[in-house]
């Protein structure tokens, strides 16, 4: 009897497990991260303890620390030499091979101060006395080494995260370093900087030493439009941090004075305090600057959300001290990302891992006075597209720094279950990916060669956004493909502040998704009829639709190509902008496969509405190519982008794994209607011919449903007992669906290059979730898995070949595991909606029709 498998991917702690952290104080003001990881772990199920080395002398404390349950152990430290050879007494007799160990390691043990050995030792004791299992100490200097000394006394393990004070101060011993890296059980550190550095520092313990970028809780930083800005406000700018040397808010000051008498009006405010304070105040009022910076003191996290709401640009200006102390990744920074804040940083060791130049932010050298001003300037400028870099700060903030999935994948490390976190062993080919330049990651890659798009992305804030779809197959809300597409085009512009209302010749009969129930949809029904009937009616229906939209008012038409509408090309006589998603060859297609009898009307609404767009949108090169080709002259002077399908990376996770969860067989899951161009009976085939063990999910239905279920049903019992039909589901069941499967398949039979013009919606979606693809190449396919590592390529119609791979991937877990690790990189790296809009979206203006106009409706 196979195992039963667990319905939710959420994921608990190990019951043999029990972990502490070692913290050299606790609580301490500008250690906010640990807070944020703790809180993370004991959300996924996690009971902690904290042992604190020494006493805080913070006076303010941030209101995040009464939601940690951990309970904080403080621990003593001698006052006389008798009390810490009580403490080695008590160890001695009740803690089991304690007297064997501590003299083990008695000649190593001489060379530290003998009070840190003594907290050791208590720390041992405690662990005993407790159940704890694992010590994990933040920074490899006195925590860490504290944590590694008390695990080695306690017979337990321990791991340790390196951040960059304990990586690359003056004072750091490498030797050291080394062998607190090799006795770990593993090591995390912050950055793939660190990473790298970690590496080449300490190659034996390489594949033992991961990145897990410190987290934030999202929901504590929800994402809103950065503000404009004009030239006769002043610039709020934003830093916050202690005030030591390695933060460079001695440049800050600096560059706002340089500011200031270019006559760019600026206000910084520096929330903070340190060593540097004084001298900070004298610089400020040496210059006479008392009006153009601010020194606050220390602020509380919510005092510094409250801070950056009301910043125009956040600054991180951060040096390499005279000590070689440096600032790994500092999270407010995250922080300022997350809200919208645009960003202007130094590339001081991991920040350009969040910071992309020119992407998610500006970028300048340490200590380059002249790049910050530049940067800063930059900002200033009401041309700057600062929504567009925002909302790709958001979207980077989402995917990689995220505190649920820190502490997950934390857990996952000390449970010693397969993680997404890549290993110092992993750097060659890392540091390959981070030389690459964003546009090559992004969906826009494979723009048309018609057209070299640029530009900035525009501000949709408070615009209005007629969202057209005049074809009477596809419903707003439903289960086709076209109905996510559709709902995810929908989010993102809502996302970047767009007021959206939908045209719709057809509603759908499925509730909307929940953030969607607002939606306003305009429904204008398409009259029924025979074929000749409807296609006047789809006529009729793009006439009263264009009548709304101008009635409503709009700035921006977005319509997906319809066989006979021109609703894009009726708005645009008015002199509004449009944007035409083309996502299929309509008029070939409606010809060969179903009946077309008006194509005269077809082609001329075709022609018409090409011409009149200010963006054509075609999801893949053989559909740019039919518009090229059947629209003629019309299309010459159109601009014309490639833009994919994309996927909602934040919708659809990754099942994350168990480590107590018995192996069950593998599941293979399909999601998409059940048609003949799908291939589901080729599956079905690789499941008969299959000499493996695994079961099959599929979801969806259609035409050919009743057909397939059918042949399940002649199949031997225990073979038909491997197959399951879910029917049609909503989209928002599809992410749970595929968290509970282990492979995904995309079976396209052999089809003419005419027909494999499709952009894989389904391929994108199982990446997203971080499933192995096993795909049929065909189309556009290829393009998107080969040489990936995320999917396995089969030949088409090839039943034999499908099958053998599945029953290899059910048979090899770690081939899975690696697979997954690959597919949800290559979705949100390259295959998130918000990217393939930016493609469609850059370089247009919008904002041309300004009232409503309800008498000067095209005929």
């Amino acid at each position: 009897m196979s195992a039963e498998r667990r319905t939710s991917p959420e994921r608990r702690a190990s019951s043999r497990r029990r972990t502490a952290y070692v913290v050299k104080v606790y609580p301490r003001f500008s250690e906010t991260f640990i807070v944020t990881e703790i809180l993370a772990r004991e959300a996924a199920g996690d009971s902690l303890d904290i042992f604190a080395l020494r006493p805080t002398t913070d006076v303010r404390f941030h209101p995040e620390l009464a939601r940690v349950k951990a309970p904080v152990h403080f621990v003593p430290r001698p006052r006389k030499m008798s009390e810490g050879w009580e403490t080695i007494g008590v160890a001695t007799a009740h803690l089991p091979g304690f007297a064997q160990r501590w003299a083990d390691l008695l000649p190593e043990l001489t060379a530290y101060p003998a009070d840190d050995v003594h907290q050791a030792v208590w720390i041992a004791l405690e662990l005993h006395r407790r159940g704890i299992t694992h010590l994990h100490g933040h920074f490899g200097s006195l925590a860490g080494q504290t944590a590694e000394l008390a695990a080695l006394l306690a017979g337990v393990t321990f791991s340790v995260t390196t951040h960059a004070k304990d990586l690359f101060h003056d004072s750091v011993d490498p030797d050291r370093l080394r062998l607190l890296l090799s006795r770990a059980h593993h090591t995390v550190t912050i950055s793939s900087y660190n990473l790298d550095h970690l590496a080449q520092l300490a190659p034996d313990s390489a594949d033992r030493v991961h990145l897990v970028y410190n987290g934030l809780e999202l929901d504590r930083f929800p994402y809103r439009a950065p503000r404009r800005v004009d030239q006769t406000t002043p610039l709020q700018i934003v830093g916050v941090g202690r005030l030591v040397e390695k933060k460079g808010f001695a440049d800050l000051i600096s560059a706002a004075l340089r500011l200031r008498d270019g006559g760019i009006p600026v206000h910084v405010r520096i929330a903070g305090d340190g060593d540097q304070r004084e001298a900070l105040t004298d610089m400020i009022s040496e210059a006479e600057a008392d009006d153009v910076v601010t020194l606050l003191g220390a602020v509380t996290q919510v005092e510094v959300v409250d801070l950056l709401r009301d910043a125009d640009v956040f600054a991180s200006p951060c040096v390499v001290g005279a000590d070689g102390n440096a600032d790994g990744l500092p999270t407010v920074l995250l922080e300022a990302m997350a809200i919208g804040v645009p960003c202007v940083a130094s590339t001081v060791t991991g920040i350009p891992e969040a910071v992309r130049d020119e992407d998610t932010g500006l970028l300048h050298a340490p200590g380059d006075l002249d790049g910050l001003v530049r940067a800063l300037t930059r900002l200033a400028d009401p041309a700057f597209d600062r929504a567009g870099m925002a909302r790709r700060a958001r979207s980077l903030i989402e995917a990689r720094f995220d505190s649920g999935r820190q502490g997950r994948t934390l857990m996952g490390l000390e449970d010693g279950v397969s993680t997404d976190a890549l290993s110092a062993a992993d750097t060659a080919s890392l540091r390959a990916r981070a030389q690459a330049s964003p546009a090559e990651g992004s969906a826009a890659a494979p723009a048309s060669a018609d057209a070299a798009v640029a530009g900035p992305v525009p501000d949709l804030r408070g615009r209005r956004v007629a969202y057209v779809c005049v074809d009477p197959g596809i419903p707003v809300f439903g289960t086709k493909g076209a109905t996510v597409h559709i709902q995810e085009v929908v989010r993102v512009l809502r996302d970047r502040g767009a007021d959206v209302t939908v045209y719709a010749a057809r509603r759908g009969k499925v509730e909307p998704p929940s953030d969607l129930a607002d939606l306003r949809v305009v429904h204008v029904p398409v009259g029924s009829g025979g074929t000749a009937q409807r296609e006047r009616a789809q006529v009729d229906a793009a006439q009263e639709i264009a009548h709304r939209v101008l009635a409503d008012g709009t700035d921006l038409v977005y319509e997906r190509y319809s066989l006979f509408s021109d609703v894009l090309a009726r708005a645009a006589v008015e002199g509004v902008p449009g944007v035409l998603e083309v996502n299929a060859p309509l008029i070939d297609e409606q010809r060969e496969h179903r009946e077309l009898v008006d194509a005269d009307a077809a082609l001329t609404a075709l022609r018409s509405q090409t011409s009149a767009a200010t963006r054509i949108a075609c999801v893949s090169e053989p559909v740019a190519d039919w518009v090229r080709t059947t629209g003629g002259d019309a299309v010459s002077g159109s601009t014309i982008v490639v833009a994919p399908n994309g996927v909602n990376t934040r919708r659809l996770l990754p099942r994350e794994e168990d480590a107590e969860q018995a192996p069950a067989p593998a599941r293979v899951v399909f999601v998409g209607t059940l048609k003949p161009w799908h291939g589901t009976d080729v599956l079905l085939s690789a499941l008969a011919e299959s000499a493996g063990d695994w079961r099959l999910r599929i979801v969806g239905d259609g035409p050919q449903g009743e057909e397939l279920r059918a042949r399940v049903a002649q199949l031997p019992g225990h073979t038909a007992a491997r197959v399951e039909f879910t029917g049609a589901v909503a989209p928002e069941q599809v992410p749970d669906l595929l968290a509970d499967s282990d492979v995904a398949v995309a079976p396209y039979p052999s089809a003419a290059a005419s027909d494999s013009y499709f952009s894989p919606l389904k391929v994108y979606e199982y990446l997203a979730a971080g499933l192995p693809v096993v795909a049929s190449a065909i189309g556009q396919i290829p393009q998107v898995l080969d040489g990936t590592g995320a999917g396995i390529l089969v030949p088409p119609s090839d039943a034999g070949a499908l099958g053998r791979v599945l029953d290899s991937l059910a048979e090899d877990r770690h081939a899975r595991q690696d697979m997954s690790r690959r597919a949800r990189r290559l979705a949100v790296e390259r295959h998130d909606w918000n990217r393939v809009v930016d493609a469609v979206l850059t370089g247009m203006e919008t904002g041309v029709l300004e009232s409503p106009i309800t008498d000067r409706v095209p005929a």
